[in-house]
């Protein structure tokens, strides 16, 4: 009994992911966070999606704003990928699961940046061709590359604290499909 309703359960899950509530494979649009604020692209393959974005920290330009920093723009670029499975919980709504990262560059010899579980809620309004997004990041590792340094070349650091840098590389936005 117990054999017959996991599989019961399994197939049911199955069932549900395979019917994403919207029916393009690819779309594009904005989102907005304190470390990542721009373009993200998400692509369908499936109930897998890949979603990779190219953003600005507009946090930290507002906190030196608020501070009175002469520089308030600064020479650093964001980068989030993700690869997460999609659960339809209704008709217009998306949970996805999956694994993803965020990085920190100068398009130099830097970079840092943060891995682990992501969590994004989809919302497509009915009869239309956008929908919402949460995108919620859990990271469990920290990752680095210094080129050129004699003290430090990188590596990957885990740190009990460091789902709490969630609250600054999590994002909302809209998404567009054609």
């Amino acid at each position: 009994m117990k054999r017959m309703l996991l599989v019961s359960i399994l197939m049911l899950t199955l069932v549900v992911s395979i019917l994403p509530a919207r029916d393009q494979k690819i779309a594009i649009g904005g989102q907005i966070g304190f470390a990542a604020s721009g373009v993200v692209v998400d692509i369908g393959l499936g109930s897998l999606y890949l979603q990779a974005g190219v953003n600005y920290p507009l946090g930290v330009s507002y906190i030196a704003s608020a501070l009175d920093a002469d520089d308030v723009f600064f020479d650093i670029v964001t980068f989030n990928a993700d690869i997460s499975q999609a659960f339809a919980l209704s008709e217009n709504f998306d949970l996805k699961l999956g694994l993803g990262t965020t990085a920190f560059s100068n398009f130099g010899p830097v970079i840092i940046g943060l891995g682990g579980v992501v969590l994004k809620g989809e919302y497509w309004v009915p009869n239309n061709n956008y929908g919402l997004f949460m995108n919620l990041n859990i990271p469990i590792l920290a990752y680095g590359f210094i080129e050129d340094s004699e003290d430090y070349t990188g590596g990957v650091v885990f740190n009990p604290l460091l789902p709490l840098a969630g609250l600054f590389t999590s994002t909302i936005g809209v998404l567009y499909t054609f």
